[in-house]
Formats: structure tokens, C-alpha cells, sequence
């Protein structure tokens, strides 16, 4: 009993270790977003036919750098959306005219205007998922309350809520740390930390009562 406490001790004192690094390089040195998502310049091409997005990102890149992306836009995927952290009037007009040549078209440089795009903060990105994520929580303690109405006290509540909001806090201070980008991922990477933890509380909850089960017995 001594030693399994002794461990989740050293284990909490890492998480807490790994938070207040994690919040101290988010406060200066912020998160790294992925390039979509850093704010710069995009061009839509509508080449009014189907195309390889590789050999769009092919030119993008000999035109403007690694620094850029390529996606497919449209449910018939003939239009192109072309990103990059900067795009000049020369550089457009060179993409194009390399399309025209590779796919044997005639578009106008003037029908694809450089579009600002801002940078898209870490609130908006997780925002959609806040919401639901607090609706379910509250549903899960809900149930732990119901199930083990016998068995569980307030302190079991908290402790599920407060490991919960500590796997998400560890999951961003790692991402601080290590530089892994902010973007498609993000969400994905969020839900799948939530419904471990949930399942780690969960777990540590049948462990305890089937514990007291066997010690009353």
C-alpha cells in the first residue's frame, strides 16, 4: 500500500513538473501551429478540370519553398487551394503560368487573387469540442454518482474531474514542449486523452470497491 502510494506520488510530482514547464514555454515562447493554421497568403486555381494535387504541390514548392501547402477544395476536386506564410504577385503569376503549362490551360493570373489569411488562434481551433467535452463529463460523473451511489463520496468526484483536467493540461504542456504543432490533429489527439483518462478513473474506481469487497469478506 506504502509503495503504490509512494508511486502515484512521484507520478503526480512528474505531471506537475511537466505543467509548469509546459505553461512556463507557452507563456514565452507560445505554441507551435501547423501552417494552416499560422496565418499568411492563399490563391484558389479553379483549372476546371480534375488534377494530381502532387503535381500542384510539385510547382508550389519550386515556386515558393517547403513553406507552403496544397489542398484540394470543391466536391469534384478541380479547384486547388495553395498556401503559403508569404505570396507575392510574381509568385502567383509563376504558379499559374507553370499550371497552364503542365495541364495545357489558359488561366488568368487576375481570376486567382492573393487572400489574407489570419492567424487562427488555439481557442478557435478547440472551441468546438469545449462544449461537448464539459456536456459529457458531467454525464459521466452523473453515472459514476448513480452507480456507485453506495460506494463513492464527493473526494472520488473530484479526483475524476481533477485527473481529467490534468491529462489535458499534460497533453498541451508536452505539446509546448516538444514543439508539436497545433492543427488537424489537435482535436483528435484532445478526445483520445480524454476518454483514456476517463477510462483510468473509471478503472480505479472498480479497483477500489472490488478492494473493500474483498476486505469485508
Amino acid at each position: 500500500m506504502e509503495k503504490r502510494k509512494k508511486k502515484s506520488l512521484i507520478i503526480l510530482a512528474i505531471m506537475i513538473a511537466i505543467i509548469i514547464v509546459g505553461a512556463i514555454i507557452a507563456f514565452t515562447k507560445g505554441f507551435q501551429f501547423d501552417l494552416l493554421y499560422q496565418g499568411g497568403k492563399r490563391i484558389e486555381v479553379d483549372l476546371t478540370q480534375n488534377f494530381e494535387e502532387k503535381d500542384i504541390e510539385n510547382i508550389a514548392k519550386e515556386v515558393l519553398g517547403n513553406e507552403s501547402k496544397v489542398q484540394t477544395v470543391e466536391i469534384y476536386k478541380q479547384s486547388a487551394s495553395i498556401f503559403a506564410k508569404d505570396m507575392t504577385e510574381e509568385q502567383r503569376d509563376t504558379i499559374i503560368t507553370k499550371i497552364n503549362e503542365k495541364y495545357g490551360l489558359a488561366l488568368e493570373s487576375s481570376a486567382s487573387d492573393i487572400i489574407e489569411v489570419p492567424h487562427t488562434r488555439l481557442i478557435d481551433i478547440i472551441s468546438p469540442c469545449i462544449f461537448p467535452l464539459i456536456v459529457a463529463t458531467i454525464i459521466i460523473l452523473i453515472y459514476i454518482g448513480i452507480r456507485y451511489i453506495k460506494k463513492t463520496s464527493v473526494e472520488i468526484l473530484l479526483e475524476t474531474i481533477l485527473v481529467i483536467a490534468m491529462a489535458q493540461a499534460v497533453l498541451f504542456s508536452i505539446m509546448a514542449i516538444t514543439r508539436i504543432p497545433i492543427g488537424e490533429l489537435t482535436i483528435p489527439m484532445i478526445l483520445t486523452v480524454y476518454v483514456l483518462s476517463n477510462v483510468f478513473c473509471t478503472s480505479k474506481i472498480e479497483t477500489y470497491i472490488a478492494k473493500n469487497k474483498t476486505e469485508e469478506a
